[in-house]
């Protein structure tokens, strides 16, 4: 008995030796596996521990790997709280363990778990600029073509070099044949912009700025535009009071550029002294077919430089001297120029002074020229004696188609004595005659019936006033069965 007592103890003992010599070898290895893992750490700045921390054999950076990101999604176990799992190593082993997982645990920092990974700040080659859009080209130029973006950039640039707002119905409209901005608040800032935007524009042919606080500045910016640009043909600058200085900016830019063909300046605020320039541009611009003077201030002598040069002038065909002050020599010479003027086809010369005197010019004008197709004196101061003098130069030219004389002092009894000029004269071509507001009598509606029944007329009258036949209707003292001009004066 006492033998096997023995024997079980040394056995036992022998038993806690191999045990002791196991616990010994794995401290050793432990300890050889934190040596071989645990980096230098710099303490004094967390964020710069995360760029140096080394996990393995590789390093952390900016971009983040499919490992780290799954590594930052798992949550940290509370060591503490945790049960221990059933186990069968022994109890002094399993302590060392969980000391070496602590310590391995240690090697990654907690801001580390927290990472999430941010696209704009990681090394992969997105670019962040690339979600913004380019200041050279907004969303609406996407389906311009390469020059048309160009015009638009270089004009919102420009806008922004001047401190102005760029106007959209402008740069919507710099890739169509016209341009048209009527009463917008541009001013000359405004306008120099679109005048740079517009210098190699190959596609605008007609600019149409009126009522757009040009003043003189903003017409010397056009015109300095118009020294290179040679595909607008089509100029309207009105009701802007560009005044003395901006006239002669556009006639100078008009010696060198021919292919203006149409100028609007009415409104521009001009005067007499202002006629020599507009007398240059009449001289030196062959090209020029349309020229629109109206609302300004021309009276004697200005009619007169006019004239003159009107005279001289044989590729005009539109002349618009409306809305002036013409009267006396300066009205007359600007008729008097048509008996030499073999140039124009269109007159208007409404709104002025025309009276007797001025008619009587006008019908020995009217009788020489065969080439002005339109002639309108509406709103002028055509009583009797004047009427007489222009029906005395419609019954004896062969030139005129046109005539409008709305607005005039002229009863039913005088338009009626008009139109049976127009029906009985051999040599009058009038096919459209505009009275407008003035009220004629029935033997009037019948006479046009019996004009139109044999050539085309067309004629605009106001109110139609009931009362006796043509044969014997007399009204002062005039007989409609003899010749009307010889009756009337």
């Amino acid at each position: 008995m006492g033998n096997k007592l023995m024997a079980m103890k040394a056995a036992q003992q022998q038993l806690d030796g191999r045990e002791t010599d196991d616990i010994g070898n794995q401290d050793a290895n432990s300890k050889h596996d934190e040596n071989q893992n645990v980096p230098v750490q710099n303490t004094s700045d967390t964020k710069r521990e995360t760029q140096t921390v080394q996990i393995g054999n590789r390093s952390a950076s900016l971009f983040l790997s499919s490992a780290s990101i799954n590594l930052s999604k798992a949550k940290p176990k509370d060591t503490n709280n945790a049960k221990p799992s059933p186990s069968t190593t022994p109890a002094p082993i399993s302590r060392q363990t969980t000391k070496t997982k602590r310590e391995k645990s240690r090697l990654i920092p907690d801001e580390m778990l927290q990472i999430r990974p941010k696209r704009e700040f990681t090394f992969t080659g997105y670019d962040i600029m690339a979600d913004v859009a380019s200041p050279e080209c907004s969303d609406d130029d996407e389906d311009d073509d390469d020059d048309t973006r160009q015009i638009k950039s270089t004009y919102r640039n420009t806008c922004k070099m001047l401190g102005v707002t760029p106007a959209s119905s402008f740069k919507n409209q710099v890739a169509t044949p016209a341009i048209t901005m009527r009463s917008h608040p541009t001013g000359p800032a405004g306008v120099r912009a679109m005048a740079i935007a517009l210098v190699d524009n190959q596609v605008v042919t007609s600019l149409d700025l009126e009522d757009n606080g040009l003043f003189t500045d903003g017409a010397k910016y056009i015109a300095e535009m118009l020294h290179k640009n040679r595909t607008i043909i089509d100029l309207n600058i009105a009701e802007n009071l560009i005044g003395t200085e901006g006239v002669r900016a556009i006639a100078d830019v008009l010696h060198v550029n021919h292919k203006i063909t149409s100028l609007d300046i009415s409104g521009s605020g001009l005067v007499d002294t202002d006629a020599l320039v507009l007398a240059d541009i009449l001289q030196n611009a062959p090209c020029l077919r349309e020229l629109i003077l109206s609302h300004n201030k021309f009276c004697g002598e200005g009619g007169m430089i006019l004239g003159s040069a009107i005279a001289m002038n044989d590729t005009l065909r539109m002349l618009d001297l409306s809305w002036n002050h013409l009267r006396g020599k300066g009205a007359m010479a600007i008729v008097a120029a048509l008996q030499k003027n073999i140039g124009l086809r269109k007159l208007d010369i409404s709104w002025n002074g025309y009276g007797k005197d001025e008619c009587f010019i006008l019908s020995h004008a009217l009788q020489e020229n065969t080439t002005l197709k339109e002639l309108d004196i509406s709103n002028n101061r055509l009583n009797k004696e004047a009427i007489k003098h222009l029906l005395d130069g419609i019954q004896n030219g062969d030139g005129l188609e046109t005539l409008r004389i709305r607005g005039n002092p002229v009863s039913p009894e005088l338009a009626l004595a008009i139109i049976k000029v127009i029906k009985e004269s051999e040599n009058c071509r009038i096919q459209q005659l505009d009275m407008g507001d003035i009220d004629v009598n029935e033997d009037f509606v019948s006479l046009v019936d019996d004009i139109t029944m044999y050539r085309p007329f067309e004629v605009l009258y106001s109110n139609v006033l009931k009362h006796g036949g043509l044969q014997k209707r007399e009204v002062e003292g005039i007989d409609y069965n003899v010749n009307m001009v010889d009756e009337l004066f």
